[in-house]
């Protein structure tokens, strides 16, 4: 089972900060790739398909799905596959769903070597969500955590992923 570990530090205390961790919460980047589907049918018919590489993710237990920035989506220009009922603190709307294929941890990150094993899932159906100038992108629900090992560890200011 490959383990990625996940330190958050400061400038204060740069070895481990707890701190930072609860204050930046839980991220991990991540790529959003057309479904294997759509790319083959890309390729064949020599179209073009967007993808979004190394964006930030926050990971949310507490979402039961997972979100992408509608923003974001909107620049994939990948089309919504239905409509579902989106339900926050604020109250219920209704929302686009996507099909998409995420890799995490993102290929293009910079903190993670090229040689360690990626999670790949292809035809995960994500809800397009407004995160605004929050600084991720995609918020990681249960609907993804739920293929893995999470264990958060306050006390030493880290997030350990095992898939």
């Amino acid at each position: 089972m490959p383990v990625i570990n996940i330190s958050y530090s400061s400038t204060e205390r740069p070895q481990y900060d707890p701190r930072a961790l609860m204050i930046l919460g839980p991220q991990i980047s991540v790529d959003i790739l057309p479904p294997l589907v759509v790319e083959k049918w890309a390729k064949t018919s020599k179209s073009e398909v967007g993808r979004a590489v190394n964006l930030k993710a926050l990971i949310d237990t507490g979402a039961s799905v997972t979100g992408i920035d509608e923003g974001v989506l909107d620049q994939l220009g990948y089309p919504p596959i239905g409509v579902s009922s989106l339900a926050t603190p604020s109250g219920t709307s209704q929302t686009g769903v996507y099909m998409v294929r995420l890799v995490i941890p993102s290929q293009r990150d910079p903190g993670f070597p090229p040689n360690i094993p990626r999670i790949v899932i292809d035809n995960v159906r994500v809800i397009a969500v407004k995160l605004g100038k929050q600084p991720y992108k995609v918020l990681l629900g249960r609907d993804v955590l739920s293929r893995m090992v999470l264990v958060y560890n306050g006390p030493q200011a880290l997030i350990t992923l095992g898939y």
